[in-house]
């Protein structure tokens, strides 16, 4: 019986503590043995572990000292950037513009403005100019067909007959001798090789009551954007004229239109009677045309506009005509020169062809950007062009085909021979417009604006019922939108303004409120201003609609407001009183410089430009403050406290005491290149920067002396801070900047090289730790199973040791029993 509860007890012990090792988390309840030897294990770990804390402990040395150089490389490049934003004569002095007239003009300045004052004048009544295309020479013919040139201005029509044999100096002097002092002509060379002596207009009268037009022209020059022109009429009503011609210079100079009236029914009364127009066509006096016959029905409306070919409408007005009364109307296209050629090596030619649509003059330059060879029909390669406007316009013309013409912009055209184009090569072409200057009651840029003569209503009545399209010209791009049959006013506007090739117009509609079958107007609205971006040859092809095609644009629009330039003088400049310095827009650079003036009313103000001392101050104690920012950074973790025996992380590094010694001899050596006696100042001192020794050698500015020495000489300050190129010297800003350049490089600057070094120094700290983890926890275990069966075979003696004593007392009961 003893035997069995030994053997019980023991089983019973040892199942558990197999259980709790085979688990693999093993735990001490100490019952068996009264000890905790979880504590134990706890407590030799720990002692096992003194290498890895030590080596933990490293890394945060490692870390701290990475994280310090890293601060202070962001403070480093607070000090570059801060040097940055004024080591350049431009980026240091800051400039203040002030105006003596707000309402004419304001000004803002960049740093490049000189100081001083500056006279600008806003144009008010500026006279027009008109400047013809050019001849070869002033004593060329420029008549070639007597008549009456009729010339308009302040309200008084002036006709000048001529013979039809007259040079340019003779037209000069017949008009002269009509106009007087109202139209003053002349004639100019422009200099250019290729045809550079112009007719010259000038109105007496200034602003728009001034503007030159001409109703009549016998003359090979255009004086109108239309590019065309009555010569002579005896027609029984007015006639008009709408669109632009483009007519191609290929074909001739000037094309001579006769349209003859014919088979006239009734009265002849134009919109009540029937009749035709016979036209023909003959370009520099050559043979005519075969007749193109145009049916004017009877329900035609006086006004609207009838189309001949190449972009000419004429429109009648109300009244009579007969048979055989005749129109000439006179078109031009020898806007656009022959090309000027600058280096040119290659074999191939070239000839200008197209009419110039453009409404300012303008020079386009080419160069060649590919090599290539031209050859008819093409094959031999391709050959690239590269051209800029005098605009600041810019594109590129490839070309393969010496049998084609090649668009290039604004109606101008090139055909080149078969041959060769050598890269680098370059030619010029100047193209004309006849509005030099635009008459303007005030010199302000201002958009274009056409209105329609109205429709019915917006969105009900359709403005064609049949598949039609809508034309127009801005900024010399001609536009075509294809219109749906039964499409509304309102469906027009945004047909046009959603058009992928809409270069720039908006259209609306406006409803003037007096009831009438015209009271919605469509208005079309140029979104640049500047005399370039006209709208103009507008036309439709509308039918079953009241929606009117007349107007003095065409397509029933008229002018509300003409695209125009702004126009100035700077300081009487330029000196001849008429002419006026023209930009597209009010708000205008490049006249004065580093300045851009703001246009707000015709009239005269003075734009003062002064150093703003207070700015230029603020940038130098910016960039004294980023150098104190770093120093005392480098300081603080390379200090000693003797009292207290505590060090910065960084104490005795190399790279510290390295920066902060270039970054104060960038401060404190005088300015190689500038020579104390000769120039103002040689160093920062001289100024009121230098150091403290009284507060650990903090950079301080004293106020006052700075202050003095910007509003005396400005720019001998500045050659203490910036990088003179004219001088070769290179001020403390500039050495700055280039040390804070250098010691912050991503690749070779000295903190980023060290903190690479100390990152890998880390990564091997880290690799050395996870091993010694991975020895402890196996250390660990170890331990935790030799104290589990030392615990097991104590409990197990424990209990023998219980049970024998039970089976003893047991025994010893026995006996006395018997006894």
């Amino acid at each position: 019986m003893a035997d069995s509860t030994i053997s019980g007890l023991s089983s019973s012990t040892s199942d558990l503590t197999t259980t709790g090792l085979a688990s693999g988390s093993i735990t001490f309840t100490g019952l068996g043995s009264g000890t905790d030897f979880t504590e134990i294990v706890d407590q030799l770990v720990k002692i096992e572990s003194i290498n890895k804390t030590r080596m933990e402990t490293w890394k945060k040395t490692w870390q701290a000292k990475i994280t310090s150089m890293t601060s202070l490389n962001q403070r480093m490049d607070a000090l570059e950037e801060a040097a940055g934003a004024m080591r350049t004569p431009n980026d240091f002095l800051a400039r203040t513009a002030t105006t003596s007239n707000s309402s004419v003009v304001t000004a803002t300045g960049d740093n490049s403005a000189v100081p001083g004052a500056y006279q600008v004048t806003v144009g008010t009544n500026v006279k027009h100019i008109l400047r013809s295309s050019g001849v070869a020479d002033s004593g060329a013919t420029v008549v070639s067909a007597a008549g009456t040139l009729q010339l308009t201005s302040n309200g008084v029509t002036y006709n000048v007959v001529l013979a039809g044999t007259e040079t340019l100096t003779q037209l000069r002097d017949a008009i002269n001798a009509v106009t007087g002092a109202n139209i003053v002509a002349s004639v100019e060379d422009d200099g250019t090789s290729s045809k550079p002596y112009h007719l010259v207009l000038t109105s007496g009268t200034g602003g728009a009551a001034g503007v030159i037009t001409s109703g009549q022209n016998p003359t090979n020059f255009s004086l109108s954007p239309k590019d065309v022109v009555k010569q002579s009429s005896t027609l029984g009503v007015s006639a008009g004229l709408a669109g632009q011609f483009t007519g191609d210079k290929a074909s001739g100079s000037v094309a001579t239109y006769a349209i003859t009236v014919q088979n006239v029914t009734g009265g002849g009364v134009v919109g009540t009677d029937g009749f035709e127009l016979s036209w023909t066509r003959s370009w520099d006096g050559g043979a005519a045309s075969a007749p193109t016959v145009i049916s004017v029905p009877a329900t035609y409306q006086p006004g609207d506009s009838i189309q001949l070919e190449n972009g000419v409408y004429i429109q009648l007005g109300s009244g009579t005509v007969a048979n055989g009364q005749v129109l000439n109307l006179r078109a031009y296209a020898n806007d656009i020169d022959a090309a000027e050629m600058g280096t040119w090596s290659g074999t191939s030619s070239v000839a200008t062809q197209g009419n110039y649509l453009g409404t300012t003059n303008k020079t386009y330059s080419f160069t060649v950007v590919t090599a290539g060879t031209l050859q008819a029909g093409g094959g031999a390669g391709t050959a690239v062009l590269r051209w800029t406007d005098s605009s600041g316009g810019t594109g590129t013309v490839s070309l393969s085909d010496s049998d084609l013409s090649y668009s290039v912009d604004e109606g101008l055209k090139l055909k080149l021979t078969a041959g060769t184009l050598v890269s680098g090569d370059t030619f010029q072409i100047n193209a004309f417009a006849p509005d030099q200057q635009r008459g303007q009651d005030k010199g302000l840029a201002q958009a274009t604006k056409l209105v329609h003569s109205g429709f019915a209503d917006q969105y009900v009545t359709p403005v064609t019922t049949a598949a039609a399209s809508f034309s127009y010209t801005y900024g010399g791009q001609g536009v075509t939108v294809s219109v749906a049959a039964n499409t509304t006013l309102s469906g027009l506007a945004t047909l046009i303004n959603n058009d992928s090739n809409n270069p720039g117009v908006t259209a609306s509609i406006i409803n003037d409120g007096m009831g009438l079958p015209t009271s919605y107007k469509l208005v079309l609205t140029g979104k640049e201003s500047g005399a370039q971006n006209q709208i103009s040859a507008v036309s439709h092809t509308f039918s079953g609609s009241t929606f009117g095609s007349g107007g003095d644009v065409g397509g029933g629009f008229s002018l509300s407001q003409l695209a125009t330039n702004s126009m100035t003088k700077v300081d009487g400049y330029p000196a001849a009183t008429d002419i006026y310095l023209q930009r597209s827009t009010n708000t205008v650079t490049g006249i004065v410089p580093g300045i851009t003036l703001s246009l707000h009313d015709a009239g005269t103000g003075v734009i003062t430009v002064a150093t703003d001392t207070n700015a230029v101050k603020t940038k130098i104690e910016a960039l004294v403050n980023a150098v104190n920012y770093v120093q005392s950074f480098i300081r603080e973790a390379t200090k000693y406290d003797a009292s207290t025996k505590e060090s910065g992380i960084l104490i005795g590094n190399y790279a510290y005491y390295i920066i902060k010694t270039r970054v104060d001899s960038a401060l404190n050596t005088s300015i190689s290149g500038l020579v104390d006696g000769q120039d103002t100042y040689v160093n920062l001192a001289q100024v009121g920067i230098h150091t403290d020794p009284d507060n650990e050698g903090q950079w301080v500015i004293d106020s006052a002396t700075l202050l003095e020495a910007l509003n005396s000489d400005p720019d001998a300050v500045a050659n203490l801070f910036v990088e003179n190129t004219t001088r070769d010297t290179d001020g403390a800003a500039q050495r700055v900047y280039q040390e804070m350049a250098d010691l912050t490089d991503s690749d070779t600057g000295t903190l980023n090289v060290l903190i690479k070094n100390y990152n890998e120094i880390v990564t091997n700290i880290d690799k050395r730790i996870a091993s010694e983890t991975k020895r402890i926890e196996a250390f660990r275990q170890h331990q935790l199973e030799l104290f589990a069966r030392l615990e097991t075979t104590l409990s197990t003696l424990n209990n023998q040791a219980k049970s024998l004593e039970s089976a003893i007392a047991k025994l010893n009961g026995k006996s006395s029993s018997s006894s």
